[in-house]
């Protein structure tokens, strides 16, 4: 997989929500939090983010990295199922709605991807912006088969489809534009 190549996806999906200082976000699927230095710098000095993964070791790093870069204090880090998401954000006194909300290298991976995507854009607050990133190829190819091998990911699911369908000013940009690998999609929820 070409690193340099998910790196932009990450800058651009994170240029193109337009995150406002001082907000809050929801990263569903924050890894290692890899996206984070880029949104706190689009946070300011006072924005929040409340980052969720289903793997402790992910949530490790992702922690290891807020200390090493000095923003651990302006993150929430909530381990459990995306598809419990409700109970594990209620159970973590986040009660209101979000900002911006990131989907990040998640819905190919997750069983039930589409409900993940209901529950996550179901806590954005009307008017915020949600971001989306991922693989998606319609050709199979060795590289393809590598992704699904080593990151069980069904790049062939068309997960940008749900925001398309919903928000306003929906865009999509794939990466690279031909022979594209991944996709950056975002909107404004109505």
């Amino acid at each position: 997989m070409d690193l340099e190549l998910v790196h932009e996806g990450r800058r651009r999906v994170v240029s193109a929500v337009n995150i406002d200082s001082g907000t809050r976000v929801l990263e569903v699927g924050c890894g290692t939090g890899l996206n984070q230095p880029m949104l706190i710098k689009a946070l300011g000095k006072t924005g929040q983010i409340v980052a969720i993964d289903a793997s402790i070791e992910m949530l490790r790093k992702a922690r290891l990295r807020a200390e090493e870069h000095g923003y651990a204090d302006r993150v929430k880090f909530i381990h459990g199922d995306a598809r419990q998401l409700d109970s594990l954000l209620k159970d973590a006194g986040e009660d209101e709605k979000f900002d911006t909300l990131f989907l990040t290298l998640i819905l190919t991976v997750v069983p039930n991807w589409r409900r993940v995507f209901e529950l996550a854009y179901a806590h954005l607050k009307i008017g915020g912006r949600c971001g989306i990133m991922d693989s998606y190829w319609t050709k199979s190819s060795l590289t393809h088969w590598l992704v699904r091998t080593l990151y069980a990911a069904d790049s062939k699911r068309p997960t940008f489809m749900p925001l398309q369908g919903i928000a306003a000013d929906y865009q999509i940009e794939l990466l690279p534009p031909k022979n594209s690998f991944f996709f950056v999609a975002s909107g404004t929820k109505r």
